[in-house]
């Protein structure tokens, strides 16, 4: 005798889905304050995992070592130069204001250097020290209160910085409860995308692991090397505040900016000052920091996933426009599981259809 199933009436299966999504979006809106670092934390022990293992391999399976070194290698990364920045940026913002308040015609530069120019050099030289004398107390008299209001949005902009702080704490924890149970937590990510989608749902869990480990190698990793590169640079030409413009270049590298953008001012500086073999090889040194994008990034992302390069770098620099520097990570997970998944299912489509023509 069959079992009949009771049936389930609309009321009742219309309460129990808003019941459930209530249940679903309280749940998401406490954890709202946590969620960036919690997905940034899962961002970056999935691009970490492979150096996790290998540290455990090389640690004779001891995990909770491993832990401890891949947390202070990220502590090292991540929150130690956010702490340094903050307070370089706030050292140079105090002797930018000092320099605002006293601001006068002194400060203009006297650019004697127009005076090498033939014909025309003396003349040009003349004009700008007749239009100093003339014109700057009234030039200064009104820039002054737009440069000090901007000078003062960037002081407000350094308030980020302690949010910034407290969000690298909570992902790094996020990171630690991440490496301590991240089998468990992959073999429910799998599971509740198989229930989802079948094999289609556990392939793009699989996909989008493999595109976040493949951007960390090829973005991530190239904007490292570029960034150690040029900050070689910058500390054998002397340039002052190395550290700090390194950083700036690490993230100029990280939204595929390169590190010309700041290399090549410095080198103009140092021809200006009259440092000019100084100058000239830190104008080359830029240009090589800058080639090594080209070089490093496409063989170390097709080492990290089977995708297309021009998709991933497209989800790179459309994630970065729009949600940021998490961006960098989602962007091209979204993009590469999207294709992949239209790809599989349009060819399943065309597979079926030849398979439908030939039997007829």
């Amino acid at each position: 005798m069959e079992m009949i199933k009771p049936q389930r009436d609309l009321p009742q299966t219309l309460f129990s889905t808003l019941i459930f999504m209530t249940l679903l979006v309280c749940a998401l809106w406490l954890l709202h304050p946590f969620l960036l670092s919690i997905v940034w934390a899962g961002l970056i022990v999935t691009a970490t995992w492979p150096l996790f293992m290998l540290v455990t391999r090389k640690l004779k399976g001891r995990k909770g070592m491993a832990i401890a070194v891949m947390m202070l290698f990220l502590t090292v990364i991540f929150l130690l130069p956010m702490v340094f920045s903050a307070a370089m940026l706030s050292l140079s913002m105090e002797h930018l204001l000092q320099w605002l308040m006293h601001m006068d015609k002194a400060h203009l530069p006297a650019f004697d250097f127009l005076l090498n120019i033939p014909h025309v050099g003396e003349r040009l030289h003349q004009q700008w020290q007749q239009f100093i004398v003339a014109h700057a107390d009234n030039v200064f008299a009104t820039l002054k209160p737009w440069i000090l209001k901007g000078a003062m949005m960037l002081i407000k902009e350094l308030g980020q910085f302690g949010s910034l702080f407290i969000n690298g704490i909570l992902m790094l924890l996020g990171c630690l409860m991440f490496y301590l149970h991240g089998k468990t937590i992959a073999a429910g990510l799998h599971l509740f995308a198989f229930r989802i989608a079948r094999e289609r749902g556990a392939l793009a869990i699989t996909l989008a692991g493999k595109t976040v480990q493949a951007v960390a190698m090829g973005v991530v990793l190239t904007a490292v090397i570029q960034a150690a590169v040029a900050g070689l640079g910058l500390f054998v030409c002397q340039i002052p505040s190395s550290a700090l413009l390194t950083g700036i270049i690490f993230m100029l590298c990280l939204m595929q900016l390169g590190p010309t953008i700041v290399m090549v001012p410095a080198a103009v500086w140092l021809l200006y000052t009259g440092f000019h073999w100084t100058g000239g090889l830190l104008l080359i040194w830029s240009f090589v920091a800058g080639s090594l994008d080209n070089i490093l990034k496409p063989m170390l992302i097709k080492r990290g996933a089977d995708t297309s390069l021009l998709l991933i770098m497209a989800g790179v620099i459309g994630g970065m426009l729009t949600w940021g520097i998490i961006g960098l990570m989602i962007g091209p997970v979204l993009l590469a599981v999207s294709w992949k998944l239209l790809a599989t299912w349009v060819n399943d489509t065309t597979s079926a259809s030849t398979f439908n023509a030939q039997t007829l």
